[in-house]
């Protein structure tokens, strides 16, 4: 039985060295292949990439040049309507302070109003000559009524008393 262990230890010893040596190899051939990964295939992937980085920015350096200038264009433009927005009168603030100022018997209609003179003409129609007058002491106790004129007052054909209206009205009123 002596015989026979030694034969078992050397078969065993001859297994051992082949796994050993393909363990070797495995690690050699793993180890080379790391290297080769790492200082051949990812420096050129990584040179690649850079290399793409720099294309997509100047791309886009192109592109948002392009956007730029036409915002400024666009700019420009705004720029100049803002400046019209701004000036323009604000009739907004006129109807409010003449809703006000309406005299509550009195209908108008057909009005016109320019913005260079600052003057509102409209028609009227009431059923009598009191709101008339009523109303022409509201315009005097005014301060934003600059100056109006009540004209072409007649009597109406199916009753009640119609009447020309000219407003001029203080420039502050369209700011």
């Amino acid at each position: 039985m002596a015989i026979e262990l030694n034969e078992k230890k050397e078969s065993n010893s001859i297994t051992k060295k082949l796994v050993f040596l393909f363990a070797l190899l495995f690690l050699i051939i793993s180890s080379i292949g790391y290297v080769f990964l790492k200082y051949v295939i990812i420096v050129n992937n990584e040179t690649r990439i850079k290399e793409l980085n720099q294309e997509i920015s100047s791309q886009k350096s192109k592109e948002i040049i392009e956007l730029e200038t036409k915002a400024a264009e666009a700019e420009i433009l705004v720029g100049d309507y803002k400046i019209l927005f701004e000036e323009r009168a604000n009739i907004i603030n006129f109807f409010t302070a003449f809703e006000a100022w309406a005299h509550p018997q009195i209908y108008y209609s057909d009005f016109t109003f320019d913005v260079e003179t600052r003057t509102a003409t409209m028609k009227g129609s009431v059923n009598s000559f009191g709101p008339i007058i009523q109303q022409m002491d509201i315009f005097q106790n005014q301060q934003l009524v600059e100056n109006f004129l009540v004209s072409n007052v007649k009597l109406a054909e199916a009753g009640g008393v119609v009447f020309d209206l000219s407003l001029t009205i203080q420039p502050n009123l369209l700011k």
